[in-house]
């Protein structure tokens, strides 16, 4: 594993984001800015944010992006150059936010428990209720299916109109949610608890424990292998049982983390404000 290149943004990085398909890598700054790279590291766009955010998401062909916001609570879609399309209000804050993988739709989950499916125009498609705001929102590229998870004891996956397929009372903090494209690796990562995973039938799930506590961790596309971040600020490169393959080091702690559609490269955004691209296809270096 060895660094491609490395960038710098007002410090840190609250949130990070790869469309995998267009390459590009949208990251959301210390100062509320967003600032698009390309797969070169070079800006293809800067922009303060329209809404002050609380959480950021792209669609897999980079032909949309979206802010949910805090303050101002609602949701604002973005054209590929990152310009405002339109904003609609919501009655709380954004606590989590997924674009479907060709920007056709937007789900957003609020602080009242509330979960949203907008199209591309705005509308609200259909509307529904969880136990716990979720704090984590995913779609199954392959499958009419839209996965989330709160940050304690709440998973949950619902179908195409809006119904709940299943959930389940994980008991563990969960500090990211990650999907492959066929439904099939639902990736938990829950800190001291290691990894979950679910199939897209649901529970029970899987556990994949770890060496050491897991905060976040992405999934290639295929599921066969995954990038994770622990407390030792370690982002490891793991076969899909856990495995250790591969190690770098990194000077500051991880806010956000992603992985290529294929495990060969992969996006973290430091809280020193460093966006970094790794390289997996290198041999393994000491950590």
């Amino acid at each position: 594993m060895r660094r491609l290149w490395s960038q710098s943004v007002p410090a840190p990085v609250r949130g990070l984001c790869l469309a995998r398909e267009r390459d590009a890598v949208l990251a959301r700054d210390g100062q509320d800015g967003l600032i698009l790279f390309n797969h070169a590291g070079a800006i293809q766009s800067q922009r303060p944010s329209p809404i002050p955010p609380a959480v950021i998401a792209c669609a897999e062909d980079g032909s949309a992006y979206a802010v949910g916001g805090s303050l101002s609570p609602g949701v604002c879609w973005l054209e590929p150059d990152l310009s405002p399309r339109w904003q609609r209000p919501l009655p709380q804050r954004v606590t989590a936010l997924a674009l479907e993988p060709l920007g056709r739709y937007v789900a957003a989950a609020d602080a009242g428990c509330t979960l949203r499916l907008l199209d591309r125009r705005g509308h609200t498609f259909w509307q529904a209720t969880t136990p716990r705001p979720l704090a984590h929102l995913a779609f199954v590229p392959e499958k009419p299916l839209l996965v989330g998870a709160a940050d304690f004891g709440l998973v949950v996956c619902f179908g195409a109109t809006g119904e709940c397929l299943w959930r389940d009372g994980l008991v563990a903090h969960v500090g990211s949610l990650s999907v492959s494209g066929d439904g099939e690796w639902l990736l938990l990562a829950c800190f001291s608890d290691g990894l979950y995973s679910y199939g897209s039938a649901g529970p029970p799930p899987q556990r994949i424990p770890l060496e050491t506590a897991c905060h976040l961790a992405a999934l290639s596309y295929a599921g066969d292998c995954l990038l994770t971040w622990d407390r030792d600020n370690k982002v490891c490169l793991r076969g899909s049982d856990g495995t250790l393959r591969d190690q770098l080091t990194l000077e500051s702690p991880v806010q956000a983390l992603a992985l290529g559609a294929l495990g060969e490269q992969g996006i973290a955004g430091l809280a020193d404000g460093t966006i970094v691209r790794l390289d997996m296809t290198s041999g393994a270096r000491p950590g």
